[in-house]
């Protein structure tokens, strides 16, 4: 930022210039709003074992990492020519093996590391192409140069932050961003996407009339960047897939679909090689697809990075690099890697131990994980024992010097502090042959001035990259062009809305029952804690017990909670109750259902928009337990505020989501749940043997149904007298305009179910067909004049619906989540 002299540097001084109107209590603001953006769009990074909970929120902050056109030119022209060098090595490596064969490489630096995948040796890759994408971690020394300190090869993390960075950072700080003049990163990202149908298989895509389908392979939800790959699908538009979405059939790799089976042309795999296939690889690994590396064999489908690239992350090969470099290239390495020496070769290790004090020793190969020793930091004893660890297993280690880090400016406390800096890079292979950098990247800085490992598992923070551009930049934002997966097929057609991932419609149906069972159990909270704080309110003893039945029945409090009659006396039940709301740890509590919606939208992230996710995240925060006990108000007053929020998800439920079999199966789970919730009161309050109760009684519960049911004012419009059973009854049961009403939840059913894709089997069994027989006895039997007469047909009535109701999902979950039958074409 500052020259020797203590001046700002040339590409400094435009937007020192943009921020000299912002006072200290502006720029904390500006602040304020970066990271109300960053946890708004649910930006987190996972962290598996910490005690503050996996999904960490992603530290971003707010000043840039600038860098002039001059300078990003020559790390461009270096890092073009490093990737092109890997790949070379790669194809080699992978193939005849001349490296190896005649001595420009120790045969031993490639056999001792696990990330050689020997199950890939001598399979071709299209034009012979191996890394996709790939990345670079770049470190500037005090004296401005550049070094690389390591390569990311297997499947590169980072650019998706990146692009969320540069989103938040652009809407902070507009007025420097425009006057800087920032690169813009759409064009990469377009480069990429071209690049990845470039290289499906001629069998398939567009060589076969159509579009080719690209999808991105996911460890899953609990992956420490799974927010990173959500974004990446949803802003290429590919189709976020795991391992049990696809599935293998004669040396094809097909994703499971809800119109059954479709061809797999290019998988963008951000799922380490080791657990790709647990045919050829590990075989203890859920993650992959089986004969997934048959496929690649055959040419069915490509891998976007390779099998096995992440072989030259290995910090054993480094050294070799320059040589490398001439041999396959012709030219001199331009961007030079940090001084390195491998344990595994006799000279390299007796150099190491002898200058043990000025180097960090490192894993050799990624599969080794252990925190960089810095040697100076080592007491005698220590060291004794490093030496020993180096001499009993050499090739395991890789020594490097120990390297001083340039700073960047970041905004703490208040002000700006100097924190060293790590630099990531990223690259795709382009259409044409050759490679393009992403004119920006994804800046780390450590926790603190004084530590030199910067690390986001140690608490680093990252930072936007802007790359002046000598010419005011393309003012193309960083949104893409229209997706991938909307585009047209060669003969001109739209995919269909059908080729949903059978595990999305699984997740979007769990979501839309979640949403609607922690609207039951909140309705119901909410209308026993009013009553408990009013005393006063009009039926509020009588109509106490009924509810308190309820939560019973629904396991929500203790059976002996459901005996208290007398409002706010007993301690024991408020105890339950505020239990019943915030406890995580109660299966049935609100707070528990709330977090199974949460789990769940998180799985299918890519499915929703981003203020269905804000409004997700909004229910999360809400349901918070309290870090002290809530009074019994504040407790109503939190239920009114989820209430307004649960309304607001299923208002983008209804008006912002695509009419499509994700919809559908969403509101299909919600029907259900709302169905059998609506079964449940009725049973729960013993609506059947009301007319056993004395007229109180009966008017009581029975307004409690209208309340849970928010059918009051609708039935006060039409009804001027006393709330009578069959009226009730009716409106809530088999009133069909009234959307909480049972029979309306089953229409919906039956409009739903003959909208979703044919299925059968050559038995000629249609397991759709069983879900819409169920539905269709279930509304025929609420037409029945008889069947709520009387006490007894009203029991009979909602007994059998209650079991019977429950198979429709079982009949929807083997015709569309598990492939158990066959698709009719």
């Amino acid at each position: 930022m500052v020259n020797g002299q203590g001046r700002l540097r040339p590409h400094w001084q435009t937007f020192m210039s943009t921020l000299g109107p912002l006072d200290a209590e502006q720029m904390a603001q500006r602040w304020e709003e970066a990271r109300r953006l960053l946890h708004q769009n649910g930006v987190t990074y996972n962290i598996y074992g910490d005690p503050n909970g996996m999904e960490r929120p992603w530290p971003l902050d707010m000043m840039p990492l600038l860098l002039p056109a001059h300078e990003w030119k020559a790390i461009e022209s270096g890092l073009i020519q490093r990737a092109s060098l890997l790949n070379a090595i790669l194809t080699d490596l992978y193939g005849p093996q001349t490296l190896t064969r005649y001595g420009r490489l120790p045969p031993s630096v490639i056999h001792a590391d696990p990330g050689f995948r020997r199950a890939v040796h001598g399979i071709r890759v299209p034009n012979d192409v191996h890394l996709h994408f790939y990345a670079v971690d770049l470190a500037r020394a005090p004296d401005g140069r550049w070094w690389v300190l390591s390569d990311r090869t297997q499947a590169p993390s980072g650019s998706g932050y990146a692009l969320e960075n540069r989103a938040v950072i652009a809407k902070v700080l507009p007025d420097s961003f425009r006057h800087c003049q920032v690169e813009r990163l759409t064009g990469f990202f377009d480069t990429f996407k071209e690049t990845l149908l470039s290289i499906a298989p001629r069998n398939g895509g567009a060589g076969s009339g159509r579009a080719p389908r690209v999808v991105l392979l996911t460890p899953g939800p609990y992956n420490e960047t799974y927010f990173e790959h959500v974004y990446l699908a949803r802003y290429l538009g590919l189709t976020l897939v795991e391992g049990a979405d696809l599935t293998v059939r004669d040396r094809t790799v097909y994703l499971k679909t809800l119109s059954g089976l479709e061809q797999v042309d290019v998988i963008l795999r951000r799922l380490d090689a080791d657990f790709a296939d647990p045919l050829e690889m590990r075989a203890d690994s859920s993650l992959g697809v089986a004969g997934l590396i048959e496929a690649v064999r055959a040419g069915n489908v490509v891998m976007a990075n390779a099998l096995g690239s992440g072989l030259m992350e290995s910090m054993a090969m480094k050294s070799s690099l320059p040589t490398l470099c001439r041999h396959l290239l012709g030219e001199e390495l331009r961007l030079p890697g940090v001084a390195s020496w491998w344990c595994g070769n006799d000279a390299e290790r007796a150099y190491v131990i002898d200058h043990l004090d000025g180097l960090v020793v490192k894993p050799a190969f990624p599969s080794l994980s252990f925190e960089p020793i810095f040697g100076a930091q080592l007491s005698a004893a220590e060291r004794s024992v490093l030496v020993e660890r180096i001499k009993r297993r050499p090739w395991y280690f890789v020594a490097q010097e120990q390297m001083a880090l340039s700073t960047a400016p970041v905004w703490q406390d208040g002000r700006l502090q100097p924190r060293p800096l790590v630099l990531r890079v990223f690259l795709c292979a382009t259409p044409s042959g050759g490679y393009a950098v992403m004119p920006g990247g994804l800046t780390r800085v450590s926790s603190e001035s004084g530590r030199l490992v910067v690390s986001m598992q140690s608490g680093g923070g990252s930072k936007d990259t802007w790359i002046l551009a000598p010419r005011r930049a393309d003012v193309s934002s960083t949104q893409p062009r229209p997706a991938l997966a909307t585009e047209p097929t060669a003969s001109g057609a739209r995919p269909s809305a059908n080729d949903l991932p059978s595990r999305v419609a699984d997740g979007l149906y769990w979501l839309g029952r979640y949403a609607e069972r922690a609207e039951g159990a909140l309705r119901l909270l909410r209308a026993t804690q009013s009553r408990l704080i009013d005393s006063n309110m009009p039926g509020a003893t009588l109509q106490l017990r009924p509810l308190l039945d309820l939560l019973s029945s629904q396991s929500m409090i203790p059976a002996e909670m459901a005996r208290v009659t007398e409002s706010g006396a007993n301690r024991g039940l408020r105890e339950a109750l505020h239990a019943a709301v915030t406890d995580p740890d109660h299966p049935n509590s609100l707070r528990s259902q709330v977090l199974r919606l949460h789990r769940t939208a998180y799985s299918v992230r890519d499915r929703l928009s981003m203020d269905m996710w804000r409004v997700v995240s909004a229910i999360d925060r809400q349901t918070q337990p309290p870090k002290g006990r809530m009074d019994a108000a504040s407790l109503l007053l939190r239920l009114d505020d989820v209430m307004i929020t649960l309304a607001a998800f299923s208002g983008l439920e209804q008006e912002s989501m695509t009419r499509g079999a994700g919809w559908r199966f969403l509101d299909i789970g919600r029907r259900i749940e709302r169905s059998l919730h609506m079964i449940a009161l009725m049973r729960g309050v013993h609506v059947a043997d009301l007319d056993r109760e004395d007229e109180p009684v009966q008017a009581a519960t029975l307004s409690v149904l209208l309340e849970l049911g928010e059918s009051v004012m609708t039935y006060r419009a039409r009804h001027l007298t006393s709330v009578l059973r069959t009226p009730v009854l009716d409106l809530l049961l088999g009133e069909e305009a009234n959307p909480r009403a049972l029979a309306f939840q089953l229409a919906a059913l039956d409009r739903h179910m003959r909208a979703l894709p044919s299925q059968g089997v050559g038995t000629g069994t249609d397991p759709t067909g069983g879900a819409l027989a169920i539905v269709a006895a279930a509304r025929n039997s609420l037409e029945r004049t008889d069947a709520m007469a009387s006490g007894e047909a009203l029991r009979t009535l909602l007994d059998t619906l209650a079991m019977s109701l429950p198979d429709v999902s079982n009949f929807l979950a083997h015709a569309y989540f598990s492939h158990a039958f066959a698709r009719s074409a």
